[in-house]
């Protein structure tokens, strides 16, 4: 321990307290000391300092003497060592886009007075000045934040913090290393939304301009189909959600890349099919003719005999008038005279050489979704091989005064 209290401090760096040394037997063993003064020293010379060593284990005080020479006062304050214990925290890894938080402890270890200390951080990339106060026995903690370039490339940089009382430094300069990551994000730079149409405006950026790899945007299913990319974008989908894929090249740290949905072709598609839809509705025949064969009749193979049935129904929001139906039979086959039960008769059978017989059927009127229900059967001499059909019935009808004309499709008779 010190005996020499107040006239002068024997410590180690870093500081230990109480200071120890294990020594084995028949071993020698070593301990780093640092004496400071702690009055002023004017004269150069040799000066005696105590040193008391006590045994853990016999609890024996040996006094062991130092000399500690002073060869020059040249670098004395105030008959003082400036002795400012100084430490720098700094992160090692540092992205350019966050600010750099930096602090700095002085703890003066002696009673010198300083009024005007200047602390220097000096590297390639920061460059910062401060101006103190720091009283005697003081410690002080200074915190500062540098802001780097955005686009400050990659590389590694030695950090030097200096104290300085006027022009003398008096410390040794503290170094630290300190490092500039790669970092690469995608920015959101605008959105500009109109009717049905959205165009969103992203810049890549990265500090390092050789950057190769790739970025994406979410869309969806529907985004994928209605968009357009600038630069081109490939669609890929991952975990189900799909997302457009840029590969990156870079033009002065940046790409630009613009998204686009325009869902008016869609909108326009939506209102064309609703346009068609109500023009067939309000366009469309309100007398419906349907025409279906029954009770087929087969010999030697073909068909010698059947039954056609006209289904006639009102779907119109009105009364229908004056129906006249008519139903045109090739010659191929002829029209039995005798009508099922339940049918409607025929008002005239005409016959024609060229075109075969004509059946024509009269209803006074139909109301609305009423359904009447026409019918005849046809033979032929000769079996009917193979398919054939009947041309379809045409009805001619008043409807909201107004005279219109409905076709059935054709009736087809497979073999």
């Amino acid at each position: 321990y010190n005996p020499n209290f107040p006239t002068w401090d024997v410590r180690t760096e870093p500081l230990v307290n109480p200071i120890t040394l294990e020594v084995e037997p028949k071993s020698e063993g070593s301990v780093e000391l640092i004496v400071d003064p702690l009055n002023p020293i004017n004269d150069i010379g040799i000066y005696a300092v105590s040193l008391n060593i006590r045994s853990k284990f016999s609890d024996e005080l040996v006094s062991v003497p130092l000399k500690v020479t002073i060869l020059s006062t040249e670098s004395l304050i105030g008959g003082y060592v400036p002795t400012v214990v100084t430490s720098l925290g700094i992160p090692e890894k540092i992205d350019p886009r966050e600010e750099v938080p930096i602090k700095i402890v002085l703890n003066n270890q002696n009673i010198i007075d300083y009024p005007d200390l200047i602390v220097k951080l000096e590297s390639s990339l920061i460059k910062e000045t401060i101006n103190t106060q720091l009283g005697p026995k003081e410690e002080k903690t200074l915190e500062l934040t540098a802001a780097l370039d955005l686009l400050t490339p990659v590389q590694e940089d030695k950090l030097v913090v200096a104290v300085f009382k006027e022009d003398r430094s008096i410390i040794n300069p503290i170094v630290r290393n300190i490092e500039i990551v790669e970092y690469a994000e995608l920015k959101p730079v605008s959105e500009e939304k109109k009717f049905l149409l959205t165009r969103s405006r992203y810049d890549f950026v990265s500090n390092n301009a050789g950057y190769e790899g790739m970025f994406k945007v979410e869309t969806t299913m529907l985004g994928s189909i209605f968009s357009s990319t600038s630069p081109k974008a490939k669609v890929v989908k991952e975990n189900d959600k799909r997302f457009f894929v840029w590969d990156v090249k870079l033009e002065n740290n940046k790409l630009e890349v613009s998204v686009t949905q325009n869902y008016i072709p869609l909108f326009v598609v939506i209102i064309l099919l609703i346009g068609i839809i109500v023009s067939y509705y309000i366009f469309r025949s309100p007398l419906v003719i349907r025409k279906e064969s029954a009770n087929l009749v087969k010999k030697e193979g073909g068909v010698s005999e059947m039954t056609v049935i006209i289904h006639v129904r009102n779907r119109g929001q009105n009364k229908l008038k004056e129906i006249e139906i008519t139903e045109t039979v090739p010659s191929i086959v002829s029209v039995e005279r005798e009508v099922s039960l339940g049918s409607l008769q025929p008002t005239k059978i005409l016959g024609h050489e060229k075109k075969g017989t004509v059946v024509k059927w009269v209803i006074d009127t139909l109301d609305v979704s009423e359904e009447r229900v026409l019918s005849y059967k046809v033979k032929s001499r000769f079996s009917i091989l193979g398919s054939f059909s009947l041309p379809g019935a045409t009805a001619v009808f008043k409807y909201n005064n107004k005279t219109l004309t409905s076709v059935s499709s054709r009736l087809n008779i497979g073999s």
